[in-house]
């Protein structure tokens, strides 16, 4: 799945966000990312198996749930969403990653997106004009 080239499933709107690439996401991972990953996957699976048997099906549904619902929020495109509940409850809230003072939205020189524009793209609003009849 890793060596899949990617393919587009979404239209693109080339005016607003210039040229499609898929480049980025055919790139091979780094060796130790996958790694990475594969022992947060691993680490996750453990501790729903521990709570389970510890506490019974129940508990690591319940967090399960939880983290759902935390997940679920989001800000108008365009703005940060932190997501500190969910941060909170996943214990990555002390983290401290590369990600967390690189690639800053603050630090980046091109203006931010326009918001009307993206929530019109979300919302599918900026099709076609709609004709009126006479």
């Amino acid at each position: 799945m890793a060596n899949s080239l990617p393919y587009q499933v979404v239209s693109h709107d080339t005016l607003r966000q210039g040229l499609p690439s898929l480049k980025g996401d055919a790139m091979l991972k780094h060796p130790v990312e996958l790694i990475q990953q594969e022992s947060k996957k691993q680490a996750s699976v453990s501790q729903t198996q521990m709570l389970t048997n510890l506490y019974g099906s129940a508990v690591p549904a319940k967090m399960s749930i939880e983290s759902q619902i935390l997940g679920s929020f989001q800000r108008l495109p365009g703005l940060h969403s932190s997501k500190l509940g969910l941060e909170s409850l996943t214990g990555t809230l002390d983290e401290f990653g590369f990600e967390s003072y690189l690639g800053l939205p603050e630090n980046c020189p091109d203006a931010p997106p326009d918001l009307h524009s993206q929530m019109e793209q979300r919302l599918h609003l900026g099709g076609k004009p709609v004709a009126r009849g006479l």
